[in-house]
């Protein structure tokens, strides 16, 4: 009898921003599989492994994590396979800003060409990415010292307050 085999996992090292606060973790994501695609809806239960949870001291080896307590992911390996390579299509650029219970993440997201990011937003089922972007309190500048930049941070807009267009001359 020929059982399937497991597709090859590759480690992704993550930092998950949660009710708790920040979870730093693992996700065991298929090797080709591209986070984006990892966290799509149906995956109501995701496995995070040696988590460092806010004030404690050692590591948990494994935590299941209900997909819908992820308020953002933060991956932290430089050549991480974000989102599937050619499928955001012709895109523009634009700056916003996720209203967050710890504060506004400002950021760049990528929307299709000719599309308002209302609109763009209404359509996507679940994380959004963006890039270059920075946390901070509300009441805060980008430059204040509480102000943590981020590379690339994937959003569930299930958690979000809202998302708006932000003029850079504002902040």
């Amino acid at each position: 009898m020929h059982y399937p085999t497991t597709p090859p996992l590759r480690r992704s090292t993550v930092n998950v921003l949660t009710d708790l606060g920040w979870v730093a973790g693992i996700f065991h994501v298929p090797g080709h599989q591209s986070l984006v695609d990892f966290l799509a809806p149906g995956n109501h239960i995701v496995k995070l492994t040696r988590v460092r949870i806010p004030n404690e001291s050692e590591r948990i080896p494994f935590i299941a994590v209900r997909r819908d307590s992820i308020i953002a992911i933060e991956p932290t390996q430089g050549d991480e396979l974000v989102e599937t390579p050619g499928s955001g299509g012709r895109t523009t650029p634009h700056r916003v800003g996720c209203l967050l219970s710890v504060g506004i993440l400002h950021g760049t997201l990528e929307v299709l060409v000719n599309v308002r990011v209302s609109d763009f937003l209404r359509q996507q089922p679940g994380f959004a990415v963006l890039h270059d972007c920075v946390v901070v309190s509300y009441g805060q500048s980008l430059e204040s010292n509480d102000a943590r930049k981020l590379r690339v941070v994937l959003v569930n807009l299930g958690r979000v307050t809202g998302v708006a267009e932000w003029d850079n001359r504002r902040v």
